[in-house]
């Protein structure tokens, strides 16, 4: 009878030890997949119909993992900090071992060694008297292979210490450490400068993400397989596998990994000499960049505004609390109106003070908000300084090319320059004005005008300028900009043979909220002759206007867009 006993006991504790696997195993899944809300949305369900001390402990090592991806440090500590109080409760090693590991990851992904180290000594101390599972010392291991190969640069140990990861892992079949722990070994040869064997490691680990569906492990090897190609002047095969990675990441909505394969997309076109296609990545990198920090930004704020409503909320529980046990004390006793009006006036001077603790602390808030606003109209101010000084980087790279370019050529480098030269100037606008979403079109085009003055000054070409000081948006802005220079550069390759008296007018004008875009010029190679600019037709219909073009005496182009003062443009 004893016998069948521990038998249906052992059997027992079976089920419900595969039953938590599973549980957990789901959750880990949905982490592999990238779908972080559903896998934040299901471990929170465990967890509120779990009574079990170390599953709950495994799904709020899950959430944590789950913010850790979402870059929100704040609850991944948290997190880890509920899994830390459970364990002292439940007294389990192995599992505070688990958490000092996970802690080592959490400060060496934020940059703080010398407090990832601490726990790495922790957790070592606990590996040398406790018997811990193969899954969480492969992840030990690991995370020391990581801080040797960032902190320490010691390749050596970090092969030795990712080798005996991987071991433990396929062990274990842990996706997660087999994946990173061949990701480090693999980086070894990328710094070792053996790129053969670092791409056959790149490409076998590709495949691997592929086949188990490990979006964000996959996103992380794009990067590194690029850039080994990258370093291994594979260009063509580089620029492919980057585009893949960028559809890729895109589709998963992993912005981060995007920022860094569009850099290396945009490197690979200007490596290859294909300008035009390297400035189209890096503005698109920019785009991504300035999505981001704004995301981020966004982020941080709403957090605090949750921690603020949090705390009202909490706050007024407590007045209501004791505003109904005040109540509940009056119906239950027949104290005198003395003690009745006292108790009222003690409470009275307790909201009042609380009130003003409130209100106190919201303008504190309110200067942290002020204050994160300012540092983010200063971010962008850099980004726009930082832009316009990679423009001008640009520039001195055309004016090089223009310096050595035959005459033939000259004329298209000098296009391209001019173009350039635009938008650079729209960034430096930006970065030297508080507005950062519209800019003088007056100052603006009349820079842009400026330009070209060397040219018209050459080809003997008469410039009558005008611009109204009107602020229009800096999109808008970008394309008046590129309009203007094509229409210039066109006027000076095409309109003028044999003319001594070369004129070019050109006008904004801003009337009863109509902006009036003229632009003209007296060259007789353009009279009565049928004219379609592919380009300019293009920013066009980015501008969503319609145009006349008119060669009647000479080339005119002109169009009218009804403009509002908040900067928007309406047809």
């Amino acid at each position: 009878m004893k016998f069948y006993f521990t038998l249906l006991l052992s059997f027992t504790s079976l089920v419900l030890s595969a039953q938590n696997n599973a549980i957990l195993h789901h959750g880990t899944r949905l982490i592999y997949e990238n779908k972080l809300d559903d896998a934040i949305s299901y471990f929170n369900a465990q967890l509120a119909k779990s009574t079990q001390e170390k599953v709950e402990i495994g799904l709020l090592f899950g959430l944590a993992d789950v913010y850790k991806l979402q870059l929100n440090y704040s609850k991944t500590y948290n997190y880890l900090q509920q899994a830390k109080a459970k364990i002292d409760l439940v007294n389990a090693s192995d599992l505070e071992f688990l958490y000092h590991v996970k802690m080592m990851e959490f400060y060496r992904k934020r940059g703080l060694y010398a407090d990832a180290i601490k726990n790495q000594q922790e957790a070592q101390r606990i590996l040398h008297n406790t018997h811990i599972p193969d899954a969480y010392k492969a992840a030990y291991y690991g995370r020391r292979a990581a801080i040797f190969s960032q902190h320490f640069g010691q390749l050596d140990s970090v092969l030795v210490y990712a080798n005996k990861a991987l071991d433990l892992a396929k062990r274990a079949n842990d996706l997660d450490t087999i994946f990173y722990a061949s990701l480090e070994i693999a980086n070894v040869y990328y710094r070792q400068n053996n790129l053969q064997e670092a791409l056959i490691y790149f490409k076998q680990l590709l495949d691997f993400a592929q086949s188990n569906k490990l979006i964000q492990h996959q996103a992380d090897v794009y990067i590194n397989y690029t850039n080994a190609l990258i370093k291994n002047k594979d260009l063509d095969e580089a620029l492919q596998i980057s585009l893949e990675a960028l559809a890729f990441t895109t589709k998963h909505h992993l912005a981060y990994n995007s920022i860094i394969i569009s850099t290396n997309i945009f490197e690979t076109y200007q490596k290859l000499n294909n300008y035009k296609k390297a400035y189209e990545y890096l503005l698109l990198r920019s785009k991504l960049k300035e999505k981001y920090d704004f995301q981020e930004y966004d982020r941080f704020v709403l957090e605090l505004e949750e921690r603020h409503k949090l705390k009202e909320k909490e706050n007024q529980i407590r007045i209501n609390q004791l505003e109904i046990a005040q109540k509940n004390k009056a119906l239950a006793s027949s104290r005198t109106n003395f003690y009745i009006g006292m108790g009222m006036f003690l409470l009275a001077i307790f909201v009042i003070c609380l009130t003003i603790y409130f209100l106190k602390k919201a303008k504190k808030s309110n200067k942290k908000l002020h204050k994160l606003s300012t540092e983010n109209a200063f971010l962008l101010s850099e980004a726009n300084h930082r832009i316009n000084n990679n423009l001008q980087l640009v520039v001195i790279l055309i004016t090089d090319q223009l310096k050595k370019a035959s005459t033939q050529n000259k004329f298209q480098l000098q296009s391209i320059l001019t173009k350039v030269d635009a938008i650079s100037m729209l960034h430096k606008h930006l970065y030297k004005h508080e507005d950062k979403k519209r800019v003088d079109a007056c100052t603006y085009l009349n820079d842009v005008n400026s330009s070209f003055h060397e040219v018209f000054k050459e080809q003997k070409i008469t410039m009558i300028f005008h611009a109204d000081a009107v602020k229009i948006p800096i999109d808008f802005a970008m394309y008046f900009g590129l309009l203007f220079t094509e229409l210039a550069i066109n006027s000076v390759k095409h309109a003028f043979t044999n003319q001594t008296n070369k004129r070019i007018l050109f006008e904004l004008r801003y009337k009863e909220a109509t902006l009036h875009f003229n632009y003209q010029d007296n060259g007789q190679n353009a009279i009565n002759a049928a004219i379609a600019p592919k380009l300019i037709d293009k920013i066009c219909r980015q501008l969503q206007i319609v145009y006349i073009i008119d060669t009647a005496t000479g080339f005119m182009f002109s169009f009218k867009k009804n403009y509002k003062n908040e900067g928007v443009f309406t047809n």
